[in-house]
């Protein structure tokens, strides 16, 4: 779950009490931002979700279990929640006890309502062609949780039309009240009319059952399965999954239409694997709170270090012409759903209380993360005992049991000795720094860790000034996570994220072209890069742009550098902050393609905070047969 920006405190808190008043004592709570490292315990994937009277119900894939290798899961688990942090599992709503015709792979369950009915929608016995058992099917029950019974008996859809796999189904229902399903593997997408019994298909006006939906292909993140439709401002977007399930090429896109038939044109990426975070997210959801109007996208992800998916969740926005800023996939902590699903320890005891992290004492325990952070901006509420000093772990690798059994760094709060203190762990200890502190036992501090390159921060309490400055470049990646040495500690509202900048935030303008695809540096995801993936701006014109939006750290001066692949029709660029040119016109052409990082200009910010950058087509070299911009990353470096 996310935590508020600063700036938003003033207006977070009024809401809050608006909340009270409006929703008490059903939903009095403040709606959440992102799932945590995950919901909902265990190894699902493909959620999609709906909210019934005030309740949200998730619809995954169980992953198999002893008994189904080789022919996958023989029964569905749903979730429900009506504050978006805690959770309740039923399981087996659908199996082969109550659907006569399951075999085996019963997966991808869509969830729908009408008329007093609940509804779930699922593929089964993965068929590949007309006249084999299975394809499409259809449960009905009285209630969201069931139990559901075979609503008639056989495959709703079990013929291959217009080269779509029956499977992946999403049902819809427009405005008027008409019920659609969209659906596809295979590359290719379908959609039919439900009849009002919600278990018959309906025909077109041409007298056809289905209709051929695939998104526009032009060769680069194609349409490939798991199509999900929702409407808003008068536009059918269609989200769907790209690239291979199995590995970190699977993503979200979105196209949109003005029609519930298409055409379906595509505008880019939504959702893509995070090299820092998790891989390969993917057969997603989308619903939008009753109470407060946000959007959100329930998705499925693997852990950086494992091949199993699990369940989360982010808040996504939308520009102001309707189309989707790109979703970051947030490393966001705060205990409030009461586990610690997500973390692995290395010694010492854990528990989830009261919405915080507690570990008793013991020299050395630390619970880590699935990570893999370069650079980084670390935040935490940190409470350490009386006894020995308590904090935080970054850049961490080869983790172990024991008082030292890392390599990396971690920086605690030391109550008996008064003072803040920094060092660096190869199964043993070596300090770096120290600062003195006035620190109070079993009080909560806030803690922000800033690494650039070989440049570490720690703050404590004032986000301004760092209490530690050290200069260290031994370990350079990693994992974060929390520690203890001989203190009992509490830890709460973990946040991170990288200080690089890519695609998040982003704010695409072009005259003509593909305005927002990605690249990556070299055949593959770039490891050097905390998305591992670059925006192309494909102008045609001067005045085209990119903007990001960068979370500037300290008001400070920086060097201000950009990670970009030349190439013989690139444009050149000038960069403003909040509408404010800095340094000179870049040029990007080079008669072969490579990549390089410019340092394109030092700049002092009298403030921390958000602030626009922007990437203006200026022009082009003589020789250049184009106007485009390759960006890989923003990066800021301390003067």
């Amino acid at each position: 779950m996310g935590k508020i920006k600063k700036s938003n405190l003033v207006l977070f808190c009024v809401s809050i009490v608006i909340c009270l008043f409006l929703y008490l004592p059903g939903l009095a709570y403040a709606a959440p931002i992102h799932s945590g490292p995950q919901f909902g315990e265990g190894s699902y994937a493909d959620p999609d979700v709906q909210v019934y009277n005030g309740t949200y119900w998730v619809y995954p894939t169980r992953s198999t279990q002893v008994g189904e290798s080789g022919t996958g899961a023989k029964s569905i688990d749903i979730f429900s929640s009506t504050d978006m942090v805690n959770w309740t599992k039923y399981s087996n709503v659908i199996s082969s006890a109550n659907i006569s015709w399951l075999q085996h792979s019963l997966w991808a369950p869509n969830g729908a309502y009408r008329d007093g009915k609940y509804y779930i929608y699922f593929a089964a016995n993965a068929i590949n062609g007309d006249g084999q058992l299975g394809g499409i099917g259809v449960a009905v029950a009285d209630n969201p949780q069931g139990p559901y019974t075979d609503a008639i008996g056989a495959p709703l859809i079990n013929v291959v039309r217009n080269g779509a796999g029956p499977m992946d189904q999403d049902v819809f229902i427009d405005d008027d009240g008409q019920a659609y399903m969209y659906y596809g593997s295979w590359g290719e997408c379908n959609v039919v009319k439900l009849n009002a019994d919600m278990k018959s298909l309906g025909t077109w006006p041409d007298g056809t059952v289905y209709k051929k939906v695939t998104p526009t292909k032009n060769g680069d993140n194609d349409y490939f399965e798991a199509p999900k439709v929702f409407k808003r401002n008068g536009i059918y977007y269609l989200t769907y999954a790209a690239g291979v399930w199995a590995d970190s090429s699977y993503k979200v896109m979105y196209a949109t239409s003005t029609s519930v038939t298409g055409p379906f044109v595509p505008k880019g990426i939504m959702l893509h694997t995070d090299t820092t975070t998790a891989d390969g997210p993917g057969h997603n959801g989308i619903v939008q709170s009753p109470t407060t109007n946000d959007w959100y996208i329930f998705y499925h992800k693997r852990y950086l270090s494992s091949s199993q998916r699990v369940l989360a969740y982010d808040k996504f926005e939308f520009n102001t012409d309707n189309t989707i800023i790109p979703v970051e996939m947030a490393v966001e902590d705060n205990f409030d759903d009461g586990n610690d699903v997500g973390w692995t320890k290395y010694g010492g005891t854990w528990t989830v209380s009261g919405g915080q992290y507690n570990v008793a004492s013991n020299p050395g325990a630390k619970a880590l993360l699935d990570t893999n952070f370069t650079d980084l901006m670390y935040e935490a509420d940190v409470t350490p005992g009386s006894t020995g000093n308590a904090g935080l772990v970054f850049r961490v690798s080869n983790p172990g049991t024991g008082t030292d059994a890392y390599q990396g760094y971690y920086a605690g709060l030391d109550v008996p000795n008064q003072k803040v203190l920094i060092g660096k762990a190869n199964n043993n200890w070596t300090s770096l720094a120290t600062a003195s502190m006035s620190l109070t036992a079993n009080t909560k501090y806030h803690v922000k860790i800033f690494a650039q390159g070989d440049s570490i921060k720690v703050y404590v309490g004032d986000m301004t000034t760092p209490k530690i400055s050290v200069t260290d470049s031994t370990y350079m990646r990693g994992s974060i996570g929390v520690r203890t040495f001989d203190s009992a500690a509490k830890f709460d509202n973990i946040s991170v994220q990288s200080s690089r900048y890519e695609t998040e935030n982003l704010n695409v303008s072009a005259t003509s072209g593909v305005k927002h695809s990605m690249f990556g540096n070299g055949s593959a995801t770039d490891p050097n890069l905390s998305g591992g993936y670059g925006t192309t701006l494909e102008a045609n014109a001067v005045n085209d742009y990119v903007t990001y939006t960068v979370n500037v750290p300290e008001a400070r001066s920086y060097s201000v550098r950009v990670g970009v692949k030349k190439g013989p029709n690139r444009g050149q660029f000038q960069m403003s902050v909040n509408d404010v040119n800095h340094g000179s016109v870049q040029d990007l052409y080079s008669t072969g393609l490579n990549y390089v990082e410019l340092n394109v200009a030092n700049i002092t910010f009298s403030s921390a905070g958000n602030k626009s950058f922007k990437f203006n087509v200026a022009g082009k070299n003589g020789s250049s047969s184009g106007y485009h911009l390759l960006l890989d990353y923003i990066k800021l470096v301390p003067n």
